[in-house]
């Protein structure tokens, strides 16, 4: 479909903060994957990494796993995307996100057009089969299903500049006050509006980016029926 040159669309950017090893990103997977798909060519899509939990270093306790459990089961009877609950049969695992990020942020750089694919796949690997995603040679592995070289990925996993960006899309988040994951902004030069901060099933979330989109468009265009 052609675009307007002057179409408001154009210039509008549809940000995700999210975070891969958040249960409630990983139910809102199909919405976003959904809409986005729906949105090609009238949106520009833009990931941001949230930070769940960066920097932990200490492993789940057994109260923390009766929390997390809790969750993952609401989860999945909203979403009805699957779990693996063998998951919480692991000891001294720690649940740090920040490499899980980091790997969503280095396919960025690597294969940006895989960035929101890696994302998904790391989310699968963690919630439906258990796999540990704060691992770089499980997350390397993921990578390499994208076409990119295990090595290729580690280095650039490992690289300082790659630890730095991931920090700037955790402060980005801050910015954004997303507090809650996930979260949808629209980026309409530099005005951010907010379409959801939390869960929302697909129908409420399309029309509400919907109504958003079109009170956009008349205020840029008050003449336009």
């Amino acid at each position: 479909m052609e675009q307007k040159k002057h179409d408001l669309l154009d210039i509008i950017h549809l940000i995700y903060v999210m975070d891969p090893m958040c249960s409630w990103c990983y139910g809102f997977a199909p919405v976003i994957k959904q809409l986005v798909e729906e949105q090609e060519g009238n949106l520009q899509f833009k990931l941001v990494m949230g930070g769940l939990r960066p920097g932990t270093e200490k492993p789940l306790e057994e109260q923390m796993k009766e929390s997390i459990k809790t969750h993952w089961q609401d989860v999945e009877k909203i979403t009805e995307q699957p779990f693996d609950y063998t998951f919480f049969e692991r000891d001294d695992f720690v649940y740090d996100t920040e490499p899980g990020c980091r790997a969503v942020v280095s396919m960025r750089y690597l294969k940006p057009e895989y960035e929101f694919d890696m994302a998904r796949a790391v989310q699968s690997a963690f919630y439906a089969k258990n796999t540990d995603v704060t691992k770089p040679a499980v997350l390397a592995s993921i990578a390499s299903s994208f076409g990119v070289e295990e090595d290729a990925f580690l280095e650039k996993y490992a690289s300082e500049e790659m630890k730095e960006k991931t920090q700037q899309d955790f402060t980005i988040a801050r910015h954004l006050q997303a507090t809650a994951f996930p979260s949808l902004y629209l980026l309409n030069g530099t005005s951010i509006h907010l379409i959801s901060r939390g869960y929302r099933p697909y129908d409420g979330m399309k029309a509400h980016l919907e109504r958003v989109l079109k009170q956009l468009n008349t205020d840029q265009n008050p003449l336009n029926e």
